[in-house]
């Protein structure tokens, strides 16, 4: 079977594939006009259907919290929407005001990326193409969403044609089921057509938090991807060199086309860490808000029927911050490696002009390359252990003063 070549546009494919389902070109590709009204229309009422959803469960939140009501698992369910809407809607506007220097971004890595056969094979492009874990961590979160969203429908459907097998269509009611169904909407939802607006909101509200929860994480995710290629080109290049006494001329050459090349990928690391910091930071507290919200649900209930959704999340939420704190390791480790590939080669056969070049790629290559939560903590596989070990504490902190509570 042919090996597939891989060009930069299959590695920004899936981050702007994900934002074009809403509506929005990242790219500004070229369409007709009406073409880009519905795209516009479609992305206008997706994110006013976020925001009146995220109102909506509020004043529920709100209302059953003020009311002392005992049904601890529609409070839990209601605050774990209110923040995964909430996040998708911070992400959104933190990205939105980025979106010209990402912009930037995308097209400076796109112009450093390898066009030829030659080159690609030098680089190894196809090593460093998305690994299936990462796509199946979106697949698999999408579909959840989409599990959770339309199980009422479904449930709805299954109901009305299972009457209508056993009893003929005059007996056959339609149940009309919907997320929150005992509360009332700005229109009633008893009927086919409030039904449809209704259920229409609902999705095109999860649909805008959903994308804008996961995409920001795929470009940042799509970067660093190409980041960690150049870096490991450049490492391979220096340790496989081997510098002549007698040419210094060509040594000269090859070494400060590596400095400039190294150059330029720190300028691009420095402004990934600039325009994508708060939004892994926003992506952290979501992580800790999920991974607490799951702990609480399953203490206070156990396992049953209505967790099984929830749960079926929880992974791929844990997942999407492994994915990001793997790669934010894997730059650190490819920026330094840099440093450990200049001094193994023979640069001492080489001309002094040479050392001097060398020398100047160890420097700058000894500070490494990051990219962390809002300018605090550095985004590795650390952590993302730290997260973990400090929801766990939270946790067994709540459990200890709930149990005092109850033994008082």
């Amino acid at each position: 079977m042919a090996k597939i070549e891989r060009f930069f546009e299959d590695f920004v494919n899936l981050p702007c594939l994900l934002q074009k389902t809403l509506g929005f070109d990242f790219q500004g590709l070229p369409r007709c006009w009406l073409t880009k009204f519905l795209m516009k229309l479609y992305f206008l009422m997706a994110l006013l259907s976020c925001l009146y959803a995220t109102y909506f469960v509020a004043n529920i939140a709100l209302t059953e919290i003020l009311s002392r009501s005992e049904d601890l698992p529609l409070i839990l369910r209601l605050i774990d929407d209110i923040f995964h809407n909430l996040f998708g809607i911070v992400k959104s506007l933190v990205f939105f005001y980025n979106l010209k220097s990402n912009r930037k971004l995308f097209e400076r890595l796109k112009a450093i990326f390898p066009t030829s056969l030659a080159d690609r094979m030098a680089y190894d492009v196809n090593a460093y193409f998305w690994p299936k874990w990462i796509t199946n961590t979106v697949y698999m979160q999408c579909c959840a969403i989409a599990v959770i969203v339309f199980s009422p429908l479904a449930v709805a459907l299954v109901e009305y044609f299972v009457v209508l097998l056993k009893n003929g269509l005059l007996d056959a009611e339609f149940g009309y089921h919907i997320l929150y169904g005992n509360q009332k909407y700005i229109v009633d939802h008893h009927n086919a057509l409030g039904y449809i607006f209704i259920y229409s909101i609902l999705v095109m509200g999860t649909h805008y938090a959903v994308i804008f929860n996961i995409s920001p994480d795929i470009w940042l995710v799509a970067y660093a991807i190409q980041l960690c290629m150049h870096f490991d080109y450049i490492s391979r290049n220096l340790e496989e060199y081997e510098p002549q006494e007698g040419g210094a001329k060509k040594d000269l050459h090859v070494v400060r086309k590596l400095v400039r090349k190294h150059e330029v990928l720190l300028e691009l690391a420095h402004d990934l860490r600039q325009n994508f910091s708060l939004l892994i930071l926003v992506m952290l507290f979501s992580t800790v808000a999920t991974l607490f919200g799951a702990g609480i649900y399953v203490l206070t209930q156990g396992v049953n029927s209505d967790i099984l959704g929830y749960l079926a999340f929880l992974p791929t939420t844990v997942g999407q911050y492994f994915m990001v704190c793997y790669y934010g390791q894997l730059i650190i480790n490819k920026s330094l490696k840099i440093a450990e590939a200049a001094y193994d080669q023979a640069w001492y056969n080489a001309s002094r002009s040479y050392k001097k070049s060398i020398m100047v790629i160890m420097g700058r290559a000894q500070r490494q390359c990051e990219i962390n939560a809002g300018g605090f903590q550095t985004t590795n596989l650390k952590a993302f252990e730290g997260v973990m070990r400090i929801t766990f504490q939270l946790f067994t902190v709540w459990r200890s003063l709930m149990e005092k509570k109850s033994n008082k």
